[in-house]
């Protein structure tokens, strides 16, 4: 099985990977700039917080159906480096255009929210796609591992120094920052070369239009069939639908949560927020070495009810103790638990789907991710306008808790009738 050092002494994958470090964190500067604006206008409101990240998340639905058959034809190397500078010239526009960000109107701040992530919609689908060209087969959950290091504790780490950074040099200063590391990105992916190409030829503005109306309406169509006559993929449908509804539950909710308990507003977030991807970091490790012997299926599903017993106590002692020591550690152990889920379920689709159906049923999983997200946040922070939030909480660790158990009563209700059969 090939170690950590032999994947990053690749040097296309090394270079993806660092793109992906500097990338994550202008997602992370975007996400503290956003928090920044809502406290400012509406501080302690759940609900407010939750119709400001859905900006974030709308776009997939109108642009990942589309952008997977895209991304089967256009080189993916290309399409991450206009993805980066565009999503850097966006970012840049905001700050020139208001003098003061967190007093500007409503509507532009989310219809630029709203672009970055329609060019993400691009983005994550052709970096997840183009790992198995960069890599040996046998490489691939090490690979996958280093990513979700880089991809879970980024965003956690990244979030830390954002908020940090966001509270020193302010709104507009962060988002110049915040343009400048996407183009930082763009640079990195710049360097890859030799990389194996399976995109198709380049149309002609007809040709362009003629795909739109047949060509690309034909391969959502195929990538959705692929995803319902396919075990594999619909189990990744399934597993990765129920990890972002139980996130997109307790986002919103949890950032108030903590709020409240520790009596700041973005500090214990941020520290805890480092316990977290130091979990994360330290979950992704032992699995990238010990996974290769693990049954995948087993893995997500005892993760599953761990993270939720973890959550369960993460919840417990905030409400009763602020114990900012004992939080810390139980904030860890839930990164632990939480890596090896993503680990698991992106390497089953390397492994079981065909390389030229990879950036549809990438784009057809973020989509079914984006509504479970979308729905359940604002659904619960809604709810936690008017009862207490560790409810809300609660409800998500039994959530975990018993995804799991019916994943194991589903494994073994199938073994048994192969059995009998």
């Amino acid at each position: 099985m090939a170690r950590f050092r032999e994947v990053l002494k690749e040097r296309n994958f090394f270079l993806l990977w660092l793109g992906q470090i500097i990338s994550q964190f202008g997602d992370r500067l975007n996400q503290m700039v956003l928090i920044a604006i809502v406290y400012a206008r509406t501080p302690g409101s759940p609900f407010e917080l939750a119709k400001f990240f859905s900006f974030t998340i709308i776009p997939s639905f109108f642009v990942s159906p589309i952008a997977g058959a895209f991304i089967d034809r256009w080189d993916k190397k290309t399409t991450m480096i206009v993805c980066d500078i565009l999503r850097g010239l966006v970012v840049l526009a905001v700050p020139l255009l208001f003098v003061d960000v967190k007093s500007a109107p409503s509507l532009p701040i989310y219809a630029a929210v709203f672009l970055i992530f329609a060019v993400s919609c691009f983005f994550l689908p052709a970096r997840l796609s183009i790992i198995p060209d960069l890599v040996s087969k046998d490489k691939l959950l090490v690979a996958n591992s280093i990513f979700t290091v880089t991809g879970m504790i980024g965003s956690i780490f990244w979030f830390v120094v954002g908020g940090i950074l966001v509270e020193i040099v302010k709104v507009n200063n962060g988002l110049y920052l915040n343009a400048l590391v996407y183009l930082m990105s763009a640079a990195a992916i710049t360097f890859i070369t030799g990389h194996r190409r399976h995109s198709q030829k380049a149309a002609g503005p007809v040709g362009i239009e003629k795909m739109i109306k047949t060509s690309i309406a034909a391969e959502i169509a195929d990538g959705l069939k692929y995803l319902r006559g396919h075990k594999e993929a619909r189990f990744a449908f399934r597993v990765l639908f129920v990890m972002m509804a139980g996130a997109g539950a307790a986002y919103s909710v949890i950032i108030v949560f903590i709020q409240d308990a520790m009596g700041s507003i973005t500090k214990d977030l941020g520290l805890l927020g480092m316990f977290l991807g130091a979990g994360f970091f330290l979950g992704s490790v032992i699995y990238g070495k010990a996974g290769q012997n693990l049954s995948k299926h087993k893995t997500i599903f005892g993760c599953f009810i761990a993270a939720g017993i973890t959550m369960f106590f993460f919840t417990m002692i905030l409400k009763w103790t602020q114990s900012f020591m004992f939080a810390s550690v139980v904030a860890a152990a839930l990164g632990i638990f939480l890596a090896p889920v993503g680990i698991s379920t992106n390497t089953i689709i390397h492994e079981m789907v065909a390389e030229n159906m990879r950036g549809r049923i990438f784009s057809s999983l973020g989509i079914a991710m984006n509504i479970a997200f979308l729905i359940f946040m604002l659904c619960s922070s809604k709810l936690a306008e008017s009862m207490d939030r560790s409810y809300i909480l609660y409800a998500v660790s039994g959530f975990y808790v018993v995804a799991g158990m019916l994943g194991f009563a589903d494994m073994c209700l199938f073994k048994e009738k192969h059995i009998n059969a």
